[in-house]
């Protein structure tokens, strides 16, 4: 849909914090090479004064030299290869997405990024890359597939036109010039740190001591005051963000990121990657969606962002401004009307399976061949995967399984530790004594699992839920083995519940696997 032209008052004080960020680069130079002169100049004045029997002064001299060309030599600016942050989207394939950019773009007057990402980052933002010094650069934007899963298409518009306000207000090009001077600032500090080691006598020593303290005055104050000027761009980036797409569609957004954000992790980790190492992939979006919409998800990441909103702390180091202070000031401007659109903002996306297939294996995962995976739907996750998961885990490694029923697996705990010594460890991983403890745990679990669903039981796996119930009994074994293994569930207790529930005499490997026939899948290794 598109968006008017917005009427924009212009901000006399972001030319002034434009200046000063301009200033504070230019100063940085001169103040390094300034320090790097006076640290030989004033040497060379006590080198032809002085008459030092031990040649004190001489040291000092040529330690000066080093100091001098250490920084000097840090100060110069590293080439940085640009390595795409996601996978690069095309015009034809995402129309929607690409009309809502046009959109955004034409709103703010502002020329289309030539590049646009999906990343899988709950983040979203715009950058200037290439080129030479700063010139002859191209736009680029990264757009996070978990923004996307979880925003509305209003929201969305917002969070968009607050990334191409930092274009409007010049922020990408002065971006990259004090990226580049605090990230000198720091190369100086660590090869300061080897030339410390120089400084054992006590006359180098004072030296290195002065020129340090200098510097590190100077970086801080140099970090209080690029800071300073973020804080400024974001507040004016939320401005024009509501002045475009609606005040609350951007408070909303704002919102929606910290959301996003908190639980990303979690998700992938606990969700996507046990069924990624099985060589299949759920749909991420989706997945996400209805695993931040479980009420317990749900009510912990609300808990979240009220307790960010009621004690987040402020300093004058962080460089953006706090999520209530962002909501405060845009809570104070004008609202303008906006066209709302609750849809999930991934509809913008053509065809959102191929694109989170694409993204996985060739951004988000190594090591994994393009067309490998197999794309399974959440509802067939139980069947397809956790199942067959559990069935290879107890067919290679049953011979621990041998003669177990449910009511007799505590007499097993004391055997996971050496039990799982004889676990291989899962590819490119190294895992801790208890980390294989762990796994061992975890195969007993699963032959329970699985003895369970032979006897009746189903399992139900979805985005933070996993469930075996028969009827009206539920009974999770993994919580229950670590609960063993952890002495907060005794014998006796574990024994009850498995006569309430009937499991008592459940054999853990059935007949037909007691006695396999030898193959390199069932010899434990």
């Amino acid at each position: 849909m598109a968006l008017p032209t917005v009427e924009i008052r212009r901000r006399p004080s972001m030319a002034f914090f434009a200046i000063l960020a301009i200033v504070m680069v230019i100063g940085s130079y001169l103040f390094v090479a300034l320090l790097a002169a006076g640290s030989v100049y004033l040497p060379y004045i006590i080198f032809s004064r002085a008459q030092s029997e031990h040649g004190w002064d001489v040291m000092l001299l040529l330690f000066g030299i080093v100091i001098a060309a250490t920084m000097l030599w840090s100060l110069i600016p590293r080439r940085e290869e640009f390595t795409a942050p996601g996978l690069l989207l095309d015009r034809s394939s995402h129309p929607r997405l690409f009309a809502e950019i046009d959109s955004i773009a034409a709103a703010l007057n502002e020329p289309v990024p030539r590049d646009v990402y999906l990343i899988g980052d709950a983040n979203a933002f715009v950058a200037d890359r290439g080129g030479v010094m700063g010139f002859f650069t191209r736009r680029i934007i990264g757009l996070g597939l978990p923004l996307l899963s979880t925003m509305t298409v209003s929201q969305f518009r917002a969070v968009l036109a607050h990334e191409f306000a930092h274009y409007y207000g010049g922020d990408t090009s002065l971006g990259p010039w004090v990226y580049r001077t605090k990230a000198s600032i720091v190369r100086i500090f660590e090869n300061m740190g080897s030339v410390g080691q120089l400084a054992r006598i006590a006359v180098l020593g004072l030296m290195y001591m002065v020129v340090t303290t200098l510097l590190k005055w100077y970086f801080v104050s140099l970090l209080r005051i690029s800071n300073l000027v973020s804080r400024r761009q974001e507040y004016r980036a939320d401005e024009l963000a509501c002045l475009v797409a609606g005040r609350q569609n951007l408070i909303d957004g704002l919102q929606a990121i910290h959301r996003a954000a908190s639980v990303w992790p979690t998700y992938w980790k606990q969700e996507v990657q046990p069924v990624l190492s099985m060589g299949s992939l759920v749909a991420i979006g989706d997945g996400f969606t209805r695993f931040m919409a479980m009420p317990q998800i749900s009510q912990a990441v609300s808990q979240s962002l009220e307790r960010r909103l009621r004690e987040e702390k402020t300093s004058p180091y962080d460089a953006p401004p706090p999520l209530r202070d962002r909501i405060v000031a845009a809570q104070k401007l004008p609202d303008v009307f906006a066209p709302q659109d609750s849809q999930t903002a991934s509809c913008l996306l053509g065809n959102l399976r191929e694109a989170e297939i694409s993204l996985v294996e060739d951004r988000m995962v190594d090591d994994i061949r393009p067309g490998s995976l197999k794309y399974v739907p959440w509802d067939d996750v139980a069947i397809r995967v956790t199942i067959p998961g559990w069935q290879q885990f107890v067919s290679e490694y049953s011979e621990p399984l041998r003669g177990v029923t449910a009511e007799s697996l505590p007499d097993e705990v004391p055997k996971l530790r050496e039990i799982g010594s004889r676990i291989r460890d899962p590819k490119g991983m190294l895992l801790s004594p208890d980390q294989r403890t762990a796994r061992a745990a975890g195969l007993f679990a699963a032959a329970l699992a699985l003895a369970m669903i032979r006897s009746g039981w189903e399992l139900q796996v979805e985005p933070g839920l996993f469930r075996m119930s028969c009827g009206d009994r539920e009974f999770n074994p993994f919580l229950a083995v670590n609960q063993l293994i952890a002495k907060k569930l005794s014998r006796e207790a574990w024994a009850v519940r498995c006569q309430d529930l009937g499991l008592s005499q459940l054999v853990l490997l059935p007949s037909a696997e007691q006695n396999p026939k030898p193959s390199p899948q069932t010899e434990i290794s």
